[in-house]
């Protein structure tokens, strides 16, 4: 009978071994994003039935991931319904994906509500785009650029485990300079990106900062998703210095992750501000995500 356990970083291995054998873009089916957000929310992982599960308490709801993996599916679904119909609390599938909303219709009929979940659809570029930003839709992004290039004295350098601790103090010094009275989102996302500073080889994450006289005022850091896709977890820039994020995009993007086809720069998180941003560098496509509640 499989068991739910804590994931640690020894759970990397087999994993990424089943990340690895099922091709899928969408940023739920990473390692190092599930490992790093152990630091604000408690997951919990298994091998069912030779596919990946995790689970999830967040708040009065247990939020399980569609199992992913070439073993059976339907076997390992009977195993969270399982556990879900003992917990006694809300239960919901994410990341579901079009096809496993048809699976989930035709295995298990109405027993499941499926919506579409568009805050949680991650949006993917073709990596050219961005390294390139040719024509007149990106020429927004290139004056600032420009902008940048001509005002300020900067340099690009490769992340690695020592100098990501630089790109921490920026994330505190980021935090304590915000305006938002409510700051809690921001304490968690620190505790995540100490996680993966602290786990950063390990991860085998890749990464660029951006430095202004020797400061670090942008940086960008993610993972390997496919052998042809990246996904970025985490961009940061002082929102002051004009042209830093466009900088750090295309900088990152070019000099450390030109030979994906695909870039993943996850879902806006329904938030009005980052959904505009992200449509502003025009994606390929968005991985349609649905959320499935056990009735």
């Amino acid at each position: 009978m499989p068991q739910f356990h804590n994931v640690t970083i020894e759970d990397k291995e087999w994993i990424k071994e089943i990340f690895k054998n099922y091709k899928r873009l969408a940023c739920e089916y990473s390692f190092g994003n599930i490992f790093s957000y152990t630091a604000k929310f408690p997951i919990l992982v298994a091998e069912s039935h030779e596919c990946f599960i995790s689970k999830c308490l967040i708040g009065d709801e247990i939020m399980y991931c569609f199992p992913l993996g070439e073993g059976d599916r339907k076997a390992a679904l009977d195993f969270i319904i399982e556990d879900a119909l003992k917990s006694g609390k809300k239960s919901t599938l994410f990341a579901v994906n079009e096809e496993n909303k048809d699976f989930l219709v035709r295995e298990y009929g109405d027993r499941f509500e499926i919506t579409l979940d568009r805050d949680g659809m991650d949006y993917v570029y073709n990596t050219e785009d961005l390294i390139n930003l040719k024509g007149k839709k990106y020429q927004p992004k290139r004056n600032h650029i420009s902008f940048f290039e001509k005002t300020y004295r900067w340099t690009y350098e490769t992340m690695n485990s020592e100098n990501v601790f630089d790109c921490v103090r920026m994330s505190e010094n980021w935090l304590y300079q915000s305006a938002h009275e409510d700051k809690t989102d921001l304490e968690d996302e620190l505790q995540i990106i100490k996680k993966v500073a602290e786990n950063f080889d390990a991860l085998e994450y890749k990464g660029g900062i951006i430095r202004i006289d020797d400061e670090v005022i942008a940086y960008a850091m993610g993972e390997e998703l496919t052998e042809d896709s990246f996904c970025v977890h985490f961009e940061k820039a002082y929102p002051g210095i004009r042209g830093a994020y466009p900088i750090i995009n295309r900088e990152f993007v070019k000099n450390e992750l030109s030979s994906y086809t695909y870039i993943n720069r996850e879902d806006d998180v329904g938030s009005e501000n980052l959904r505009k941003a992200k449509l502003s560098y025009y994606p390929a496509f968005l991985i349609e995500e649905y959320e499935a509640e056990l009735k």
